[in-house]
């Protein structure tokens, strides 16, 4: 047996194990472990055969981008094996089960509550797409897809009734008193709407499954009442109805990436439906259908789905890429009389390229941050007498509301220029210390030593980026020019990982605009 053989042989054994005991790939192993030297090589080459097979499979999406690319992958996946709504049972016993001992235990997304197979009488089948967007019945395509049609406890079933996703702000319907229910709620959200909210842990599952029923069945006479909470429309592209919702799906796909049990569950609905679900085969394909990547032509032989690049190769010593330790190393990072950053370094950061996430300050109150490049933005309502609010849709800027609080930790900062987005008030200005600063053509612009940044609205400023320049930042911080330049980094398998690279050890693709490249963190 050849080299590559070998490694086709062990890639294709570990899918086996994997298909066969899923409990060793569940969710709770959410983060990617990567092995030093040979071990990530060998993944990498394994993952490069697995890879073909798909590159076949979505050959005809090939090389496209945006609504182009979504029609290409509904004619793809779209001509599937039609069930019958009353079989799905015993499909479920053959997809939907983790093995404890010799059991088979029903893996549901909806509730903690434990229950075996065969058909347990506490189970129902719930459609995540609910019948009544489409009119109800299960005749249709869509109401028998495995896909999207799941396994659920009866309660948690009949909770989630026809609600959308979204994210509970008010007060909670369900779980009611008395019932225990990890696994998701049900209550109103910021538009005193009625949502369904899954865990964080199952929140880009249920996303990628929206993403799929948007582009398997755009064609469907979707139902558009306010009452129903339809999100959905017929039409080829976007398909989803409101922008705001298509960013919800976007941020939870960011956050929740593609897990173990999802790429297991596909091939498993694959070998009875035969077809696939290619927001879970491609990890990052949900930002060139809708996301910050629509400009980018799709390659379907890439994980990570960036086109006509050249990745150079992993360095000679995977181990020691660098050789830190070599004396005779001009750039040895390791040389104390060598600085990490000899010159200040500046960057450009348009606020709607950023993934932000509620937090809380212990002084200045509840807020939202955002990761840049080793910086960390916050922004919080302290003073302000208006809630924090993340970036605005139309405008992609920040509101900064009178005595709120903006934040920059990392590094020490010498020079922050804010530009208007337009729409401030008259006589907004920015406190940072005792001095004030306010525009002049459209910019507020300060100078000086702090570490962290720190300054406080004054009146209401809409800001849509900022410039930052740093003193000591531990790594390079790259120079954002533009807005079109947009850093995405993935882990090996193509899975969005955010906008810097992890400290962890392991191997990176990062793309920066049209230019990927790999990256090797000792």
């Amino acid at each position: 047996m050849d080299f590559g053989a070998f490694l086709v042989l062990f890639f294709c054994g570990s899918r086996f194990f994997l298909y066969l005991c899923p409990k060793y790939s569940n969710k709770n192993m959410k983060r990617h472990l990567f092995f030093a030297g040979l071990t990530v090589l060998l993944s990498a080459v394994a993952m490069s055969a697995y890879a073909e097979d798909l590159a076949t499979y979505y050959a005809n999406a090939n090389k496209k981008k945006a609504a182009e690319l979504k029609v290409a992958m509904k004619a793809i996946i779209s001509d599937h094996t039609k069930l019958s709504y009353s079989s799905l049972w015993t499909y479920y016993e053959k997809i939907d089960y983790i093995m404890e001992g010799d059991k088979k235990r029903v893996f549901d997304y909806y509730s903690d509550i434990v229950a075996y197979f065969p058909e347990p009488s506490t189970m129902n089948k719930e459609h995540t797409v609910p019948q009544g967007w489409w009119g109800g019945g299960t005749g249709p395509a869509q109401g028998s897809d495995l896909f999207q049609v799941l396994p659920s406890e009866k309660d948690a079933n009949g909770a989630k009734g026809s609600y959308p996703l979204g994210v509970v702000t008010g007060s909670v319907k369900y779980p009611s008193k008395g019932v225990e229910n990890t696994r998701m709620k049900t209550g109103k959200d910021k538009n005193n709407k009625m949502v369904f909210e899954p865990c964080d842990e199952y929140k880009g599952d249920f996303a990628r499954i929206y993403m799929y029923v948007a582009t398997c069945y755009s064609d469907v006479n979707w139902q558009r009442q306010s009452d129903l909470g339809c999100v959905l429309q017929k039409q080829d592209y976007p398909t989803f109805i409101s922008q705001d919702f298509i960013n919800l799906l976007l941020q939870w796909c960011r956050q929740d990436p593609v897990s173990d049990w999802e790429r297991t569950r596909n091939d498993r609905v694959y070998a009875v439906q035969h077809n696939r679900n290619p927001f879970v085969d491609y990890p990052s394909l949900f930002e060139y259908v809708w996301g910050d990547s629509i400009d980018y032509d799709f390659d379907v032989t890439l994980p990570h789905g960036q086109s006509d690049v050249e990745i150079p190769d992993i360095p000679v010593d995977p181990i020691d890429p660098d050789n830190p330790d070599d004396p005779d190393n001009p750039d040895n990072p390791d040389d104390p009389d060598t600085p990490d950053n000899p010159n200040a370094q500046s960057c450009s950061v348009v606020f709607s390229e950023y993934d932000w996430t509620s937090t809380t300050h212990p002084t200045y109150g509840a807020g939202y941050t955002a990761t840049v490049n080793g910086l960390t933005l916050s922004y919080y309502k302290a003073g302000s007498t208006t809630a924090p609010m993340s970036i605005e849709n139309a405008g992609g800027h920040l509101r900064f509301y009178d005595q709120s609080i903006f934040m920059i930790e990392g590094a020490e900062i010498t020079k922050v220029v804010f530009h208007d987005a337009g729409g401030s008030k008259s006589g907004c200005s920015i406190e940072v210390g005792d001095a004030s600063y306010g525009f002049q053509s459209d910019v507020i612009t300060w100078t000086g030593s702090m570490k962290p940044f720190i300054c406080k609205a004054n009146k209401q400023s809409r800001i849509s980026s900022i410039d930052v320049t740093v003193a000591d930042l531990a790594t390079s911080v790259t120079d954002f020019s533009g807005t079109a330049t947009i850093r995405i980094v993935f882990d090996e398998q193509g899975r969005r990982l955010g906008r810097s690279v992890p400290a962890r050890r392991g191997l990176y693709l990062v793309r920066e605009g049209d230019k990927t490249t790999k990256q090797f963190v000792k």
